[in-house]
């Protein structure tokens, strides 16, 4: 794999508008004024490119990831959006891609981690607009085994998951939430955090009777 980068300065205008309006959209969302050093983005121009910033061959469907930095994300260029994965380009799918990626940097300020895996991919879902194009599972029965690693399957349930608390809790419970988890974020201690804080067990069945 590549070690060695050439890295040069954009003019692609649609992207830096998604950013902007990403910006502002998370910044209200997270009660964050993050101007100080804000994050980039790098537009990888192929997938072997790609595998060479992830440092292992990727899944076709991965078009975006932080590759746990605190400041920058990297997605496919829009140019070869279509030609280099398994998605089809389109506006409205691209800057949902740079608000999904940008999400996982405004939550991990919070959370200095990307645990739970499935609640933070499920809030960048959510926080995204991406839930809206997806179908929703008659029972949610995977989505917790995600704690630690990530996946494929786990973007099919966390987004409805994160939904339910959304509704159950409400935007102020949930920023109190990222800032009140104490760390190291343990699979225990989050659990028992619902229990104590909204009386919430954290089980399928609480979520299916929801769902």
């Amino acid at each position: 794999m590549a070690k060695v980068f050439n890295v040069t300065t954009s003019e692609n205008k649609k992207v830096e508008e998604f950013y902007e309006k990403s910006m502002k959209e998370l910044k209200e969302f997270f009660k964050l004024d993050w101007s100080e050093n804000a994050p980039k983005i790098l537009l990888v121009p192929d997938r072997k490119t790609f595998d060479d910033l992830y440092e292992k061959k990727t899944e076709k469907w991965v078009v975006g990831s932080t590759m746990m930095s605190n400041e920058i994300f990297y997605v496919l260029s829009p140019e070869v959006y279509e030609r280099e994965s398994s998605h089809k380009y389109s506006d409205k799918e691209y800057f949902q891609l740079i608000k999904h990626e940008l999400c996982h940097l405004f939550s991990n300020i919070y959370l200095d981690s990307y645990k739970p895996v499935w609640f933070t991919e499920g809030m960048a879902v959510f926080c995204s607009g991406q839930l809206e194009t997806m179908r929703k599972p008659k029972e949610l029965e995977h989505f917790l085994g995600f704690f630690s690693k990530g996946g494929a399957g786990v973007y099919n349930e966390a987004g409805f998951a994160f939904e339910i608390l959304w509704k159950e809790l409400g935007k102020d419970k949930i920023i109190n939430t990222l800032q009140e988890l104490q760390h190291p974020i343990t699979e225990k201690s989050f659990k028992e955090y619902f229990k104590k804080n909204f009386n919430i067990d954290l089980t399928y069945d609480w979520f299916n009777e929801q769902l």
